[in-house]
């Protein structure tokens, strides 16, 4: 019987996460048993078109936030009586070690935590693995509290940089392993950790059969450039915006489509306007998957020039290069977090300092300028993609981990359900 592997999140599924759907698809595809718990429900928002094919049932935590709902408090305390009832010692340590903290939430959290231990051991799972975010890793950690079972982690780009340095080392000390998604993000959290657990990279990889290159005429006589993201300062769309007002000067010919949505859209609209862009700049609000495909076959360059900001929109290796760079598609962006992974300048791609639309500028128009170093780079890009971020072999190494941990937490903490079977197994002999 295969084990049962639980999975948290603080929502799902979530729509500007759509590498943790693709990651999970994959395992269960590589033959894990997966049980999806989920925090929060989604907000109302298009369903990802994916959601369909994943197999794993999904257990929302009842929850007393935003608002109290005695059905949900009913389950809660239900679990939290059952947990009394097979080991008070252990409950009302748990107990006592969480009122003492300060967290406004801590009484929803502990509730939570509860609930999901009980669930767990109801379903035989010896081990679960936990995508970190403020609320799940918390409550995680309740969850571990009462119930002795092992969890990993993965450490995303905006908790690896936006949460407190000693609170991460906390989470990843009581973890068994923890998973990131670029060599330059593992170092960070090793400069983090006074703890010996282990940090392994595991790349965002991508479905390289939905992102493969199509034929192409020669160069139009309007190029298309395409960049896509949040309408937000880390994108740094508005450095974009100026290179193009530098191709227009030296006299390019090009139209240039930017597809996303966000708070500083308003802001962009002005700009192009200013620089009396509006004929070659195009903004396309939200666009889906297969909208953004389109215009990714349609494109002659991609560029995407990310700054480095303090708010949470960070990418340690954004995922639409990866997909564009499956396409053939040459790309342009900057310096910063684990693009260098991903991209060698002047071999794969182009990178240039942050902030700087000259620089950009001047990248751009010499791929426009040389379409056959544009063609070569873009041939080397989707090799390099499938040779070092594929999906199945990136998710291949999060599969092993985990069905490594089950058998060990099978061994260390035999669940009701493994010495059912067991005495079963010794009765039929």
């Amino acid at each position: 019987m295969r084990p049962l592997i639980g999975i948290l999140l603080e929502t799902f599924p979530n729509a500007s996460e759509p590498f943790i759907l693709d990651e999970i698809l994959e395992l269960e595809r590589q033959g894990l048993n997966l049980h999806i718990f989920s925090l929060r429900y989604p907000p109302e928002q298009p369903q990802q078109k994916d959601m369909a094919l994943v197999q794993a049932p999904v257990t929302y935590v009842p929850s007393l936030l935003p608002t109290f709902n005695r059905t949900k408090e009913k389950e809660l305390i239900a679990a939290q009586v059952d947990l009394f009832q097979q080991d008070s010692g252990t409950y009302v340590q748990t107990l006592k070690r969480y009122l003492k903290r300060d967290e406004e939430d801590r009484v929803n959290e502990f509730l939570q935590g509860g609930y999901l231990a009980r669930q767990m051991q109801k379903l035989g799972i010896t081990h679960f693995h936990v995508h970190l975010s403020q609320v799940s890793s918390a409550t995680a950690e309740i969850a571990q509290a009462f119930s002795g079972l092992s969890y990993s982690l993965t450490v995303h780009t905006k908790d690896s940089y936006h949460r407190d340095p000693a609170v991460l080392d906390h989470c990843m000390a009581k973890a068994e392993f923890v998973f990131t998604c670029s060599d330059y993000n593992r170092r960070h959290l090793a400069s983090i950790s006074t703890s010996c657990t282990p940090i392994h990279v595991a790349y965002h990889g991508i479905d390289a059969a939905r992102f493969s290159p199509v034929p192409k005429p020669p160069q139009p006589a309007v190029p298309l450039i395409v960049s896509t993201g949040n309408f937000c300062e880390g994108t740094g769309f508005f450095y974009l915006i100026k290179a193009c007002h530098l191709l227009k000067q030296n006299g390019l010919s090009f139209h240039c489509l930017i597809a996303g949505d966000g708070p500083l859209e308003d802001s962009m609209r002005q700009q192009i306007r200013e620089l009396d862009l509006s004929q070659h700049i195009t903004l396309v609000q939200n666009p889906d998957q297969e909208q953004l495909i389109d215009y990714y076959q349609q494109a002659e360059l991609f560029v995407l020039p990310c700054l480095s900001t303090d708010d949470d929109h960070r990418d340690g290796i954004p995922q639409v290069l990866l997909k564009v760079m499956a396409m053939e598609i040459p790309v342009i962006s900057t310096t910063i977090l684990g693009i260098s992974e991903l991209v060698e300048s002047y071999v794969n791609g182009i990178l240039v300092p942050e902030k700087d639309a000259l620089s950009l500028g001047q990248a751009m128009e010499m791929l426009l300028r040389q379409p056959n170093l544009k063609t070569n780079l873009g041939k080397i890009g989707r090799f390099m993609v499938l040779d070092k971020f594929g999906l199945s072999s990136n998710v291949g190494l999060i599969k092993c981990l985990l069905l490594n941990a089950t058998q060990q937490q099978t061994i260390k903490f035999p669940t009701q359900v493994t010495l059912l079977r067991h005495l079963n197994e010794r009765h039929i002999a």
